[in-house]
């Protein structure tokens, strides 16, 4: 491929050479990436998976109807606008062909990992090549672009993102964010209109798809604006002058986008049930940022897990690494800005990543530490280090003894991020062991024994599941003061699988408070009360519960027990029906009916509701 430069008319020609490169590039990401991440195939839902897949009605499309697509591009119910619709229509899409089975989510987040790895071996191959440049890397372009993608693909922090199904969000995000910059480079250095118009558009596509998968790609028009700027005009005053408007036209882009999700208005309400405040917030984040780097660069299986303990920063002081972590980070801008003229790829890779890191790291009412954050700004993170691997390496080819340990060491870094991958995997193979890795390593916070506590309990485990539960009680809150409340919600679980019916009926009293709109929480009570044979109060809960979560089918049967325990058998069988519309649980629905005409001393339709009860639990026994 050779690349001449007009004034800013750039053309790229190919040759044979680079066909091969590209097959052996693909070839080799494709074999290393399933080799690190075949054990993920399997690995469970976990935490956010359940609201937004698992539990989410709106995304279990059975048909492909422009009515129940529609209802999966709002996300989760409730909201009057579209949220990340393009991650919810492929979350939906995995739900028509497999239901909940894992395989199908875990082979489309893959997919999306290795796209996302090709696109940025294309990108970074191709910006080593252009005339700002002046054919620098252009020897080792190829060298320097595959190192990088290799070292960003298969790196550990990636694993949230790539094997935590529901972060497909942060992972497609990035994947069409990078392939608009790609597009967006193939038509600068298009050769002929026709290549340059249809590179454009691609772009343009791309660009929209990345923000209709995540919001953080609002920063990709600044992202583009810095690389139309930095490589491929170059920096100098004269075109900082002619590009004002550019400059200004990107950085209204990214509000404007992010009016399509976001009520801005909302921002300081959101943060009441925060255990931290928007100022500390933004404090906090410096200090993030230069941790994430340290994982970048240090990412032991030790420092890696879901869920972070932070100190959050109150001032400049408190603690004092706060205002050091600012003059370092603003330290490292200005030697970005300072070199741009001189090294502008490097220069760009780092403002690349803090950019990218801008919008989950400000004032929105976010989580504070989450390493999937780190898959779009790190794209880049690579690209110098690589550069100085592979620099040294030439420099030591003729030196043998040097070269060898050179390539030994990056050979061992290289296996030692996959190993960590592969661990990273087994951890979150399953709710088990992924809370308790968590909880060993951040023993203080509420969030990891509660759900560690949850886990436990769905697999009657309850010693355990108790002693996690406690222990969140008397834990420090890390990102919502209403925690507790769950807790309470999973004791009274607890209670009610111990027989404990009041004990059980105080911790849900307890949720109520709080958690009003749960209605799982009625449904428990409701079985309280009919225990304590108080149906008139039971048929109250059952029917916020209905009202509180409309179209689950086992609601409606449970309040048809309770009219059939009442002496009410025909509003039991209009419930019954309504939960066999629903397509909820037959089994329950047929036992109900028959139970119901019975009552009405219609035995042969009770007869005729029981058999089919009867073969719908021998079909359940059937089923794998």
């Amino acid at each position: 491929m050779n690349i001449r430069n007009s004034d800013l008319d750039l053309r790229v020609r190919w040759g044979k050479k680079e066909i091969k490169q590209y097959a052996f590039s693909f070839i080799s990401l494709f074999f290393l990436l399933i080799l690190i991440y075949a054990n993920s195939f399997d690995c469970s839902w976990h935490f956010d998976d359940y609201a937004n897949i698992v539990e989410n009605s709106n995304v279990q499309i059975k048909t492909f109807s422009w009515q129940s697509v529609q209802k999966g591009l709002y996300g989760i119910g409730g909201v009057d606008r579209w949220q990340r619709p393009l991650s919810y229509f492929s979350f939906a899409v995995n739900y028509y062909f497999g239901g909940l089975n894992v395989f199908g989510y875990h082979l489309v987040n893959f997919i999306i990992h290795y796209i996302a790895s090709i696109f940025l071996f294309l990108f970074i191959y191709n910006t080593l090549r252009l005339p700002v440049l002046e054919g620098r890397y252009e020897r080792n372009a190829y060298s320097i672009a595959l190192l990088s993608a290799v070292f960003w693909a298969i790196h550990p922090i990636q694993a949230t993102a790539v094997t935590y199904i529901v972060q497909r969000m942060a992972s497609m995000a990035a994947m069409f964010y990078m392939m608009a910059m790609y597009f967006y480079l193939k038509g600068r250095t298009g050769d002929k209109t026709w290549k340059r118009v249809t590179f454009f558009v691609l772009a343009v596509f791309s660009a929209v798809l990345s923000v209709g998968s995540k919001e953080n790609a609002a920063m990709l028009p600044v992202s583009l604006f810095l690389f139309e700027l930095f490589l491929i005009q170059g920096i100098t005053i004269e075109n900082i002058r002619k590009n004002w408007k550019l400059c200004l036209l990107s950085l209204l882009l990214v509000p404007a986008i992010g009016l399509v999700y976001y009520d801005f208005s909302s921002i300081s309400g959101e943060y009441e049930h925060r255990p931290f405040s928007m100022m500390g917030r933004v404090l906090t984040q410096p200090r993030v940022i230069l941790f994430y780097i340290s994982l970048l660069l240090y990412p032991v299986t030790s420092r890696l897990m879901l869920i972070h303990d932070m100190e959050i920063s109150t001032s400049l002081f408190a603690p004092w690494t706060t205002l050091a972590a600012m003059v370092v980070i603003l330290l490292i801008l200005v030697s970005a800005v300072s070199i741009s003229r001189r090294r502008p790829l490097v220069s760009y890779c780092i403002i690349f990543f803090f950019l990218n890191h801008l919008i989950e790291g400000s004032v929105f009412s976010l989580g504070l530490v989450y390493e999937h954050r780190n898959y779009l700004p790190s794209m880049l993170f690579f690209v110098p280090l690589s550069m100085l691997i592979i620099n040294g390496l030439h420099y030591f080819v003729t030196r043998r003894r040097m070269f060898v340990i050179l390539s030994s060491a990056v050979t061992a870094i290289i296996i030692i991020l996959g190993v960590t991958v592969s661990i990273q995997n087994n951890i979150l193979k399953n709710e088990i062991s992924l809370w308790s890795d968590n909880a060993g390593k951040t023993p203080r916070l509420d969030i990891v024994h509660n759900n560690l506590g949850a886990a436990l309990l769905r697999i009657g485990r309850l010693p355990e599941a108790f002693a996690e539960l406690t222990k969140a009680l008397e834990s420090s809150p890390l990102g919502d003061i209403n925690a507790k409340f769950k807790t309470y919600q999973l004791l009274g679980d607890y209670y009610l699988v111990m027989g404990d019916n009041d004990k059980a009926l105080v911790f849900i009293d307890k949720a109520l408070d709080v958690l009003s709109s749960k209605a799982g929480l009625y449904n428990n009570k409701a079985a309280i009360l009919i225990a304590k044979k108080m149906p008139e109060e039971a048929e109250t809960m059952m029917q916020r519960a209905i009202s509180s979560e409309q179209g689950k089918a086992i609601f409606h049967v449970n309040l048809g027990k309770i009219f059939l325990y009442r002496g009410y058998p025909d509003k039991a069988i209009k419930e019954a029906q309504k939960a066999i519309l629903m397509d909820g649980d037959y089994l329950e629905s047929y036992l109900l009916l028959s139970g119901a005409f019975k009552a009405k001393k219609d035995y042969r339709t009770a007869g005729h509701f029981g058999r089919l009860a009867s073969a719908s639990k021998m079909t359940k026994r059937q089923c794998p």
